[in-house]
């Protein structure tokens, strides 16, 4: 959705899910999807919980609708065209 079109609850909401979800991950030692490593050398493990990111063609996991990806520039975007329309 574009930013503009969001209601100031609906920014709250997510501005609080983009914080949890961060916690999370900083739990799980980051997101490790090629060779990242902490200060100790390990990878991170938040990579596990991502619903879509490096999923194309597979089943979302609320829908079933196949995941898509779109390259733009030198970066790929994931996306299920049902929940994320």
């Amino acid at each position: 959705k574009p930013a503009a079109s969001l209601s100031r609850p609906a920014c709250v909401r997510l501005a609080a899910v983009i914080q949890a979800v961060l916690a999370e991950a900083i739990a799980a030692g980051g997101t490790t999807l090629r060779d990242f490593s902490n200060s100790d050398g390990l990878p991170g493990y938040f990579a596990q919980e991502l619903a879509v990111y490096g999923r194309t063609g597979a089943p979302c996991r609320a829908c079933a609708t196949p995941i898509r990806e779109r390259r733009m520039g030198q970066r790929s975007t994931f996306w299920c065209p049902v929940c994320q329309g």
